[in-house]
């Protein structure tokens, strides 16, 4: 029964690193309650209060990459304190209103948008509203192996 509650977390983990990349499954906690969740079955022997460490402070980096990411991104392409906002709001609109493509659309618009009402230009704002993007995609990667080297340490600590 052991063998199978492994494979069945382990699974569940993978779905969890596939949330990385798909906004609408909380990746890093579901590999990090996935994780706690055998250690109370198997009694802590294996996955430690040491191991729920780490894949804790492994899941709080990859917060912080998500909340700022895109704001990076945005910085390094020129955006002003308006695109920097119009990013993180037109991020939240987004995702209300259309879901998981507003989660992708929305910030670059809000970027777009925060930066032409200060004067910029067009192409300018959307050099801005790019950088957002490329931002976003930079922290999706970076949560895609944060959360991969949180399912080895689980397999690391149980096998």
């Amino acid at each position: 029964m052991s063998s199978a509650i492994f494979w069945l977390v382990l699974f569940v983990m993978a779905v969890g690193v596939l949330g990385t990349l798909l906004p609408i499954i909380p990746g890093t906690p579901l590999i990090f309650l996935m994780a706690l969740g055998y250690g109370f079955y198997e009694g802590f022997h294996k996955v430690t209060p040491l191991v729920l460490g780490i894949l804790f402070g492994l899941m709080v980096i990859t917060f912080a990459v998500d909340y700022l990411a895109g704001v990076v991104g945005a910085k390094k392409y020129g955006a002003t304190k308006f695109g920097t906002w119009g990013s993180f709001i037109g991020g939240i609109v987004g995702a209300i209103l259309f879901n998981i493509p507003g989660l992708l659309i929305g910030p670059l618009v809000g970027a777009v948008a925060g930066e032409m009402i200060t004067g910029r230009k067009a192409q300018e704002a959307m050099k801005v509203g790019l950088g957002t993007v490329v931002g976003l995609a930079g922290g999706a990667v970076f949560k895609f192996v944060f959360a991969s080297a949180m399912v080895a340490v689980y397999v690391k600590s149980v096998l």
